[in-house]
C-alpha cells in the first residue's frame, strides 16, 4: 500500500526536506532503501505534526540526546496527512496490514469486538457472548463496548423468553433432573423434554425477533397483551403486563448503541477532511467498513453541482465488491441468513473502538436496509464538520 507523498530522504539535505512537511496530523512510513520491497520492513508512525515528528527522527543527532534516531536507516519516505483520528486509524490499520501481514492486530492492539450468538447449528439453540466471529450460519449481534456489557444485556433480555441457558448439547431424556430455571419456569426445559423442538423453535423465533427488531416486538406483543386484557375487565392482569413493559422498555434503554443484527448495521461516518473545506466519508455496510471519500464544499468551481447530488455519487462509490445479502427479520432463521457474508472482525473492532470512546469525534449516520439517504441531515452535518470553530450555525433553509 502506497501513500499520497512520496519522496527519497538524503540526509545531507535534511533540512530542506523537513522543512517541505506539513506540520499537520499524518500517517507516515520510513523505508531504508530509496525502492521499497515487500521483503523490507519499513518503520510505520502516526503524529499529531509531520514535520515536528520527523525532525526529532532525521534531523542529525543531539550530542548526549539519547532517544531513537532514523536518519541512518531512512533512504524513502511516504506520508498522508489526515483531517481525524477515525481517518488516521483506518489508514494505519491498512499500512500495517500490508508491512506486518503477520503482527498487524498485535502492533494495533486490536481485540475481536463482543458479539452475542446464536448458534442455529444446534438442535436447541441458545444466546451467549462471544469473541468469535466464524462463517457457521449463526446469528451475531453487536458490536458492545466490552463483554460485560454483551454478558449484561443477554441476562437481562433472556428474562423475557424460555430459551436454554445451559451449555451442555441436549439429548431430551425424561429422567434429566433439569436445572433452575426450569424450576422457575424460566425454561420450557427441553432437557427432559418438557418441551416438542417445534415449540422450542417457536420460543427462539421470538428471542430473535427481540433481537432483530431491537425490542420492538416484544413490546408490541406486550401491548397488544395488554389492551385485550384491559377490554376483558382483567385489571390486575393489564397491571401485570405494564409493569412487564416497563421492565423491558428499561432493558432497551441500557442497550449499546450498535447492539443490533450485523446484517442489518448500515450507517454513514462523516469526519473532518485534512484539506480545508472538505468531509471525508465513510460507509459501514453490514459491519464493513468502505472508504474514505472526499467531499469538497469548495464553492469556488467552475460548474457546481447540488450537494445532495455530490453526496449520492460519492455514497454511491461506497459498495463492497460482493454485496452481503440482507433477509428481513421474519427470514432470519432462513438458509438464506445462514449463508450470509460477515464483516472482518477487526472492523467491528475499529467501529466500537471509535464509536463507544469518550473522546469520539465525526458524526455517525444510521441507515436503513435500502439505498434512501437524509440529505438534508447529511448537508447539515457536512456544512458543520468545515465551519470555522466559533462561526454562526446555519440555518436549516440555507443547507438546501
Amino acid at each position: 500500500m502506497r501513500l499520497q507523498h512520496s519522496a527519497p530522504f538524503d540526509s545531507s539535505e535534511a533540512a530542506t526536506f523537513l522543512a517541505g512537511l506539513p506540520p499537520s496530523p499524518a500517517i507516515f512510513v520510513l523505508w531504508p532503501a530509496t525502492e521499497p520491497a515487500p521483503n523490507l520492513q519499513p518503520y510505520v508512525g502516526r503524529t499529531r505534526n509531520l514535520r515536528h515528528r520527523l525532525e526529532r527522527l532525521l534531523a542529525p543527532p543531539r550530542q548526549g540526546v539519547r532517544r531513537l534516531n532514523l536518519q541512518e536507516f531512512a533512504r524513502f519516505v511516504e506520508y498522508q496527512c489526515v483531517g481525524s483520528n477515525f481517518e488516521a486509524t483506518w489508514l494505519l490499520y491498512h499500512v500495517n496490514r500490508a508491512h506486518y501481514p503477520r503482527t498487524y492486530r498485535r502492533r494495533l492492539r486490536l481485540r475481536p469486538p463482543a458479539l452475542l450468538k446464536v448458534n442455529l447449528r444446534n438442535r436447541f439453540p441458545r444466546c451467549y457472548p462471544t469473541r468469535s466471529l466464524t462463517r457457521d450460519g449463526s446469528l451475531y449481534y453487536g458490536p458492545f463496548p466490552s463483554r460485560a456489557d454483551a454478558e449484561r444485556y443477554a441476562g437481562e433480555f433472556l428474562d423475557f423468553f424460555k430459551i436454554r441457558r445451559c451449555v451442555e448439547d441436549l439429548n431430551p431424556d425424561p429422567s434429566h433432573p433439569g436445572c433452575i430455571y426450569s424450576q422457575m419456569k424460566m425454561c420450557l426445559a427441553p432437557c427432559f423434554a418438557g418441551c416438542t423442538d417445534a415449540e422450542y423453535q417457536q420460543e427462539l423465533g421470538r428471542a430473535v425477533g427481540f433481537l432483530d427488531t431491537q425490542g420492538a416486538s416484544l413490546e408490541r406483543e406486550l401491548e397488544s397483551e395488554r389492551a385485550q386484557a384491559s377490554e376483558s375487565l382483567d385489571f390486575e392482569g393489564a397491571a401485570r403486563l405494564h409493569r412487564r413493559l416497563e421492565k423491558v422498555s428499561d432493558v432497551l434503554r441500557r442497550r449499546a448503541d450498535l447492539a443490533g443484527n450485523l446484517t442489518g448495521l448500515h450507517a454513514l461516518i462523516l469526519e473532518r477532511g485534512a484539506e480545508p473545506k472538505s468531509v471525508v466519508f465513510f460507509r459501514v455496510w453490514a459491519g464493513e467498513i468502505l472508504g474514505p471519500a472526499t467531499l469538497s464544499l469548495e464553492e469556488r468551481v467552475a460548474a457546481p453541482a447540488p450537494l445532495d447530488q455530490q453526496i449520492r455519487e460519492l455514497v454511491s462509490q461506497l459498495v463492497p465488491t460482493k454485496p452481503a445479502n440482507e433477509p428481513s427479520p421474519t427470514t432470519s432463521n432462513s438458509e438464506e441468513s445462514q449463508s450470509t457474508s460477515l464483516p472482518p472482525w477487526e472492523h467491528l473492532a475499529l467501529l466500537a473502538r471509535w464509536y463507544y470512546s469518550s473522546f469520539r469525534e465525526g458524526e455517525f449516520v444510521p441507515l436503513g436496509r435500502s439505498d434512501d439517504l437524509p440529505h438534508r441531515r447529511l448537508i447539515r452535518l457536512c456544512r458543520k464538520l468545515t465551519a470555522e470553530p466559533g462561526a454562526a450555525p446555519e440555518t436549516p433553509h440555507s443547507a438546501g
